[in-house]
């Protein structure tokens, strides 16, 4: 005869494992507690379930609405924050494009004056000096 497979990983097989695991568990208190008493001990009774004032339970429920009240208002702020970090994050993005867009015209520009020739074809020749002069005057190592 062949034995049949357990299987260990269906629930029914789970709770008979903790069916058999409790009711062990319970035998030998059982046992334990019948030698102490056998033997003369004190035998710890068991704990009674504490009377629940409706006062308690009232300041309970209380105890609660102000936990849930003070949730609400952590998440509201959580909210607000995100938001607020959202909206500064696109007014950064915004002026970010902005500038880009200022500058790739600037570059434009100065590419136009520079490239201007006369009605030969010929490059004129000033506006490509007055920006070298421009960028001497800007830079920080000739004027001291």
């Amino acid at each position: 005869m062949t034995k049949v497979e357990k299987k260990k990983f269906t629930k029914e097989y789970r709770l008979k494992e903790i069916q058999k695991n409790l009711t062990k568990k319970a035998r030998l208190k059982k046992g334990y507690l019948k030698v102490l008493k056998e033997e003369g001990y004190a035998v710890p009774e068991k704990p009674q379930a504490e009377k629940h004032d409706r006062a308690s339970v009232h300041e309970k429920k209380e105890l609660n609405k102000k936990k849930v009240k003070e949730q609400k208002e952590e998440h509201k702020l959580r909210k607000r924050s995100a938001k607020e970090k959202e909206r500064a994050f696109r007014e950064q993005e915004i002026e970010r494009i902005k500038l880009a867009k200022q500058k790739q015209q600037q570059r434009e520009d100065r590419a136009k004056r520079l490239l201007k020739k006369t009605r030969r074809g010929q490059p004129i020749m000033g506006p490509k000096i007055n920006d070298l002069l421009d960028k001497i005057k800007n830079d920080d190592t000739y004027t001291g």
